[in-house]
């Protein structure tokens, strides 16, 4: 369709009455093409100007979104201008679970509607059954390779403590190697179909204690570092040692994405159905097509990443009823928005 444009716009002034009236009669029936496909798409299609006020949409959105899309997105929080994903629940007509995208475009933004509802209801062995036990295996590997030389350190830190005086020191590195084993087991635990071990409790320790473990890293790097915390939070039900290696894994990628002396903040509310966190870096920021295809394992922006980290994290993520969104735009950072259920509701509705 560009080349057909730009070649009319090149040969204009060439054209005579009966050329014209060709190459309109050629545009038409492009545009009646499209048209129909848009109309007949099984998934929804959203056009929004600048202002997020809708300009097209075709009649797959307004069946998926149960409503009118002029009146549906003003609830969905679009990002305007940048690419993003996130899941909804859509509890009428039907109750289904919606994949949202939106990628940026000339003055305005494209929103992208599926649903996969289908897909959430199989487990993740038949979704990625190769690729989950490749992973298994090469985490049982890893573990294992692993494992014996963090027992060795251990042991080895254990007896330097009755030797030298400095026991604070050693203990600092005797806790890191535990927790470094921890992290193994946690690894190998998030991979396999098992539930997490749900306590009452509030996302705010987790949050803390994950700040103080990467405390020295912020520091060398200059990294300045905001909590909006408030004074009380309503309790969820959590694995707190789950939801620290989703903290300390979005930290993480957060500080690989930004430059010494960058800036992080870490956000953490609530509305009537969930507590939300959300945690922003001001780093590189991602495309379109990587933000499609986050969550899935060996994808990775990193040249030496793996891509499993962020998939484990939104394992862990939905295990616990939550939702994981990200928006980014590139030279402008990241923001991931983890959503975990109150205790008084365990579900998100569009209505």
């Amino acid at each position: 369709m560009n080349d057909f444009f730009k070649g009319v716009r090149r040969h204009i002034d060439k054209l005579d009455a009966d050329h014209l009236r060709e190459q309109y009669a050629r545009l038409s029936e492009e545009a009646i093409s499209l048209d129909t496909l848009f109309q007949t798409l099984a998934q929804g299609i959203v056009v929004v100007d600048e202002n997020g006020a809708v300009l097209k949409s075709n009649p797959a959105a307004r069946e998926l979104l149960g409503m009118n899309p002029a009146e549906a997105l003003p609830s969905l929080a679009i990002p305007l201008g940048k690419s993003s994903k996130r899941e909804i629940l859509v509890t009428y007509p039907v109750e289904r679970t919606l994949e949202v995208q939106t990628v940026p475009m000339p003055a305005g933004s494209l929103v992208y509607l599926r649903d996969i509802t289908a897909e959430k209801q199989r487990t993740q062995e038949e979704l990625r059954a190769g690729a989950t036990q490749a992973v298994r295996d090469l985490a049982a590997g890893v573990a294992h390779e692993i494992g014996n030389p963090l027992n060795a350190l251990a042991l080895n830190l254990q007896l330097l403590q009755r030797t030298y005086k400095d026991e604070e020191g050693l203990g600092e590195c005797l806790s890191q190697v535990k927790r470094l084993d921890g992290i193994l087991k946690g690894f190998l635990q998030a991979l396999r179909p098992s539930k997490p071990n749900l306590t009452v409790g509030s996302v705010a320790q987790p949050v803390k204690d994950c700040l103080a473990t990467l405390k020295a890293q912020f520091e060398e790097r200059r990294i300045r570092v905001g909590l909006n915390l408030p004074g009380a939070l309503p309790p969820v039900a959590i694995d707190k040692d789950q939801i620290q290696q989703v903290l300390f894994n979005l930290i993480k990628n957060a500080l690989e994405a930004m430059k010494d002396g960058g800036s992080l903040e870490l956000d953490i509310g609530s509305d009537d159905n969930d507590i939300i966190l959300k945690i922003t870096d001001d780093g590189l920021g991602m495309a379109p097509d990587q933000v499609a295809h986050l969550f899935e394992p060996y994808r990775t922006t990193k040249s030496h990443g793996t891509g499993l980290g962020l998939m484990i994290t939104a394992r862990i993520i939905h295990d616990h009823g939550g939702t994981i969104d990200v928006e980014s735009q590139v030279g402008e950072g990241t923001t991931f928005t983890v959503r975990l259920p109150r205790l008084e509701r365990r579900t998100r509705a569009l209505n």
